[in-house]
């Protein structure tokens, strides 16, 4: 049922945007045409076709419409199922018809947040309803993912709506519909009223199939996709085993291909050898007589139920999943982009983990009971706790503290750039002079990138000898680019037969000492130093060491050699 709920809604999104493609310019500049998009608000729009949900989706493709409508025409908005969970009557005319004004369609659109039923067949009689009033030619443009879940027959509704004089058409879409029954039921609607049926199996096909239906509101001849007569064949015909399942007892049959059914032959009160696992809800097929155990698991759901099969006799399996749906759109504070590169995490209240999540927008089927959901990207963390219902599809809003700190480095001013073995590290400013602060994180590219929470950060690069520092302040929602400047040069140092290379400091300390930079243990070297004055040593096996001063300006490479 919930599913069916997404589709509907999706169905009056689609419709907007169908509906605000009138008739022909033509026609309608002589006589005018009146559309209402009829928007399904159920709590299915929540679920996801191609990575985005079907309520971005309908925006996106609603968006693409209002640019093609003809402002002579009239539109309305009507949407169900926004306000209330469990409640048949929550349809709304958000805008009757009227004068188009595309920013009003859009703020309405925009501000729908899907959480009820869809009641399809009563919706389809308030537009006309709201319709009745006008002698302009009468369109409903409606998109739907699934089923009517209140009314037994919206098909007959649409019947009898077209044969009331109005010259009400309605062209449906169905949006990732895998049910037979509720496509063919779809379908019906547009056969009753003489409106074209179109099917988009994903986000991507939506607004080509919307365009298609606003061209026939236009007057344009466009095929519909729907059969002539639905198939009388029973897809069922000849299994001994059926199954569906429910999130909550009352609700529509789950359609989805992301059910699976596993069979175990019953020992005692477990499960034990695996038999067969079948795919997809509803699902119909056969099976042995015998005793049985089935694990039902929906993504990130399983439940167990008994199953017994007799010879002779079909076995419906009828599961309660006691179970609801959470996506969440996650977004960053400071601008408008949508998080992506993320990780997502649902945590019972104990801390255990229990599902995640790599999608910029989620989905998950959780058992019902309290949570907490954890949205993760590079070093940026946020939680919210939330609560799931048996059959609820809901939406957990997350807006997450994140900006790009993009760190490049060269060695001199103006260049070369750094291109190789280099460590970027970014810490948290020192508390005291001296004291390096906490390390947040830390790459190896020429270019690196970090993810991080605003705020202020010391970066430090090093390659070879070399290491600068540079303050950077990281905005959420937005880049900060920054280069740190090594002021260091290479020097590349070959002592044929040498068994040791020090790099000392030229200068001596108090003690008539010089600091060791830096050693190599083979007879030829090269490192990045910071510009300054240094002596290279070569330590032969013999114990004799020959001295070698050398500069090291930045940017610049020198070779040195050393001769025994």
């Amino acid at each position: 049922m919930i599913k069916l709920f997404r589709r509907s809604f999706v169905a009056g999104l689609l419709s907007l945007g169908l509906a605000l493609l009138s008739p022909p310019v033509a026609q309608a500049q002589a006589q005018g045409t009146d559309t209402i998009l009829v928007l399904d608000a159920s709590g299915s729009m929540w679920g996801l076709v191609d990575g985005q949900s079907k309520i971005a989706a309908a925006r996106q493709a609603v968006d693409s419409i209002l640019s093609k409508w003809n402002p002579a025409d009239r539109l309305g908005v009507m949407v169900y199922g926004h306000r209330s969970k469990g409640d048949c009557k929550d349809i709304e005319l958000m805008i009757p018809v009227s004068k188009f004004d595309p920013a009003r369609i859009k703020a309405a659109v925009d501000g729908i947040n899907p959480k009820g039923k869809t009641p399809i067949a009563d919706s389809l009689r308030a537009a006309a309803e709201a319709l009745h009033s006008t002698e302009n030619k009468a369109n409903v443009i409606l998109v739907s993912d699934g089923i009517e879940t209140c009314a037994p027959d919206p098909c007959g509704a649409a019947a009898e709506l077209k044969k009331a004089g109005i010259g009400f058409t309605a062209h449906v879409i169905g949006l990732d519909v895998a049910d037979p029954a509720a496509k063919s039921q779809l379908q019906c609607i547009a056969r009753a009223t003489g409106g074209v049926y179109l099917d988009a199996s994903n986000a991507a096909s939506l607004t080509g199939a919307l365009t298609k239906a606003v061209a026939a509101t236009q007057g344009t001849k466009v095929a519909s996709e729907a059969p002539p007569k639905p198939a009388a064949a029973d897809p069922y015909l000849g299994k001994n085993i059926r199954g569906v399942a429910r999130l909550a007892e009352g609700l529509d049959p789950i359609s989805d291909e992301d059910v699976n059914w596993g069979i175990y032959k019953r020992a005692g009160d477990e499960k034990g050898e695996h038999v067969n696992t079948f795919y997809g809800a509803p699902f119909a097929d056969n099976i042995a007589p015998g005793d049985y155990v089935v694990e039902v698991s929906y993504r990130q759901l399983k439940r167990e139920f008994p199953l017994k099969v007799e010879k002779g006799k079909p076995a419906a399996l009828d599961v309660i999943l006691d179970a609801g749906y959470v996506t969440s759109e996650g977004s960053v504070a400071g601008g408008a982009a949508k998080v992506d590169d993320v990780v997502w995490q649902v945590s019972d209240k104990g801390g255990r983990l229990i599902a995640q999540e790599y999608d910029a927008v989620p989905r998950f089927v959780l058992a019902a009971g309290s949570y907490v959901l954890t949205l993760t990207k590079g070093q940026s963390k946020t939680s919210k706790p939330f609560s799931v219902a048996a059959g609820d599809s809901s939406n957990v809003q997350l807006s997450l503290d994140v900006g790009k700190l993009i760190v490049t480095s060269t060695y001199a001013e103006g260049g070369p750039k750094v291109e190789k073995d280099i460590v970027v590290a970014v810490r948290q400013p020192a508390k005291a002079d001296g004291d390096e602060g906490e390390k947040v994180a830390q790459e190896y590219d020429a270019e690196s990138r970090f993810d991080l929470p605003s705020g202020s950060y010391d970066v430090t690069a090093v390659v070879g000898e070399a290491k600068g520092t540079v303050r950077a302040e990281v905005k959420s929602g937005a880049p900060t680019r920054i280069n740190v400047n090594l002021n260091a040069g290479v020097v590349g140092i070959k002592a044929d037969g040498a068994q040791e290379i020090d790099i000392l400091s030229a200068e001596r300390d108090l003690n008539d000492e010089r600091k060791r930079i830096s050693v190599s243990y083979d007879a030829a070297y090269n490192v990045a130093l910071s510009a300054g004055d240094y002596v290279a040593v070569a330590i032969y096996a013999d114990g004799h060491k020959v001295e070698k001063p050398f500069s090291i300006a930045a940017g610049k490479r020198q070779t040195l050699e050393i001769k025994q």
